[in-house]
């Protein structure tokens, strides 16, 4: 008796699944179908941040250079033009730890350079040493190529000056400016969606992009300016947010 109502109670369970069943499909297929076109529902916002910052370490490279046929000779003259280099940094209030001078000066023999019937150079010999200022002092380092001339008008041959700056505060900047970028799209995207007579809703995707630092007079495209030069650097990101419509 018992297995009779089990059977009986099996088939009717089975005759109300074959009865609901496309009920129950149309239901998930229509609600599936529903999010699918939501999800297509989207739009793609652009933010863009930038702000000028003033950088915080620079360093400072100079190579004195010394030519002559008898090296007894250039050595001393070498030490004496590099002793003015660095009695100038003393009076530009640069202290002993930020000064570095390179430990051997570079002698080149430019007669080893010569090639086939090229002439004979004037002067065999070819001495340099590089004299370098790190200091967060930025104005100080961007006042010294200045006072180069004197040096040149007291006989000192420079064969390369090299000014270097530097924002060592750029990831505690690196926030601010991704916010603002963030909030920048989300404007956008909520003029957009009021044009439309929508809402946004959720991100549905988001790139925060990469931050670019140039001198201030760069392009948007520019590609090969590091800003490394610029005492006053431009910060540049785009975001890029998709945010869903409702």
């Amino acid at each position: 008796m018992t297995s009779s109502r089990s059977v009986v109670l099996a088939a009717a369970v089975l005759g109300l699944c074959i009865a609901l069943g496309p009920s129950l499909a149309g239901y998930f297929i229509y609600h599936g179908i529903m999010g699918f076109k939501l999800a297509d529902r989207y739009v793609v916002a652009k933010g863009l941040a930038e702000r000028l910052e003033k950088s915080d370490r620079g360093t400072w490279e100079i190579t004195v250079r010394v030519t002559g046929n008898d090296l007894h000779q250039i050595y001393p003259k070498l030490g004496h033009d590099v002793t003015l280099v660095l009695d100038l940094l003393k009076q530009e209030s640069f202290e002993p730890k930020d000064i570095t001078l390179s430990a051997f000066p570079v002698v080149e023999d430019l007669l080893t350079r010569r090639m086939g019937n090229e002439p004979t150079p004037p002067e065999r010999y070819q001495v340099e040493r590089k004299v370098l200022v790190e200091s967060r002092d930025v104005d100080a380092i961007n006042s010294l190529s200045n006072k180069v001339e004197g040096l040149v008008s007291e006989g000192v041959i420079i064969s390369r000056i090299d000014v270097r700056y530097f924002l060592d505060r750029f990831n505690k900047l690196r926030p601010l400016l991704i916010e603002e970028a963030t909030k920048n799209a989300q404007q956008v995207a909520e003029s957009f969606a009021k044009t439309t007579g929508t809402k946004i809703g959720v991100i549905r995707k988001a790139n925060q992009g990469v931050i670019h630092l140039t001198s201030p007079d760069a392009s948007p495209n520019e590609q090969y300016d590091s800003g490394t030069e610029s005492l006053v650097k431009k910060l540049r990101v785009v975001a890029t947010l998709e945010f869903y419509l409702k």
